[in-house]
């Protein structure tokens, strides 16, 4: 009895100390496996929530599958670091929007946040939009050191939706 007793002591006794003497259980990615950056994402029409939709996910431009939303609307990705992913979100009657997603990462870095990202689909797309610019990415994210964490190209992301809405007319 006292032998058992002395078994579960002595690990609750050390544990603590352990914990604090190891602080991070990794400090460099290459300590362990499986690194990814989650993806949470939000698909709207018309400001609701959009009801049923597929997304098709690519990695360096190989089809790894589709999948179908949430009933809510939502969906959650988990990408592998230092890669580049296209998420193609599909639903009928509504234009096509692409996603690029760079996961790569600076080397030392092992805390980041998870990128949160809401896209707004619109009707089919109207016969003032450069057929050209349907084919482009609505958006391309990567990592900003400066700001910490995921964040999508203002620049692109505004020059891009100006082309698909319609509004900038180009003519020859």
């Amino acid at each position: 009895m006292k032998y058992a007793l002395f078994h579960l002591l002595v690990p609750a006794l050390l544990f603590p100390a352990l914990m604090s003497a190891q602080g991070k259980l990794v400090d460099r990615r290459d300590q362990a496996q499986g690194w990814y950056v989650p993806v949470h994402g939000q698909v709207l029409v018309e400001g609701q929530r959009a009801g049923a939709y597929q997304l098709v996910l690519y990695k360096d431009n190989v089809e790894l599958g589709k999948l179908e939303s949430d009933k809510k609307g939502r969906f959650e990705l988990e990408l592998d670091i230092d890669a580049l992913y296209t998420v193609r979100i599909i639903k009928d009657g509504y234009q096509e929007k692409m996603l690029m997603l760079d996961t790569g990462l600076p080397k030392d870095l092992v805390s980041y946040p998870d990128y949160e990202c809401t896209v707004s689909l619109q009707k089919t797309a109207s016969p003032n939009v450069d057929p050209f610019y349907t084919d482009f990415p609505s958006a391309i994210i990567r990592y900003n050191t400066d700001l910490g964490g995921f964040y999508h190209s203002e620049h692109y992301l505004s020059h891009i939706q100006t082309k698909l809405s319609g509004y900038a007319q180009t003519t020859n």
